[in-house]
Formats: C-alpha cells, sequence, structure tokens
C-alpha cells in the first residue's frame, strides 16, 4: 500500500455499513456507498482533498461492487 492511499482506504473502511442495498425476490444487489455518509465521514475524519480521496474510493467501490453482486 502506498501511503498517499491511507487515507482513503481508511474512509472506505468507515464506510463499511453505508451501502445502498436493493432486496427483493430476486436476492440482494449492492447499489453503492451512500455519498451523503462518505461526505459526513471525510469531514470527521478531517480529509482536506476530498476530490481526491472520492476518486480513490470509487476505485475501491467499483471493484468491492464487482464481488459483492457476483452470483
Amino acid at each position: 500500500m502506498w501511503p498517499e492511499h491511507w487515507q482513503a482506504l481508511n474512509v472506505f473502511l468507515a464506510c463499511r455499513t453505508q451501502w445502498r442495498v436493493i432486496a427483493g425476490m430476486g436476492g440482494v444487489q449492492y447499489q453503492g456507498l451512500d455519498y451523503t455518509a462518505l461526505e459526513s465521514i471525510m469531514r470527521m475524519k478531517g480529509v482536506d482533498d476530498t476530490s481526491a480521496v472520492l476518486e480513490q474510493v470509487q476505485h475501491m467501490e467499483t471493484g468491492a461492487l464487482e464481488g459483492l453482486n457476483a452470483r
């Protein structure tokens, strides 16, 4: 892990319970992170460069969604 990515990883892990989910007869479909919660977490963690951290978190979110929604 490169040092410049630690903050984004910590934010992503802090959002671990903030997934938007659709549940129905066909099972569960993860839509992505709740960005309102993500913004609050970044503010509480004192993130200065929110744009850069958001971009990094979105990369992790994309990878996580592939795994979470794999059937």
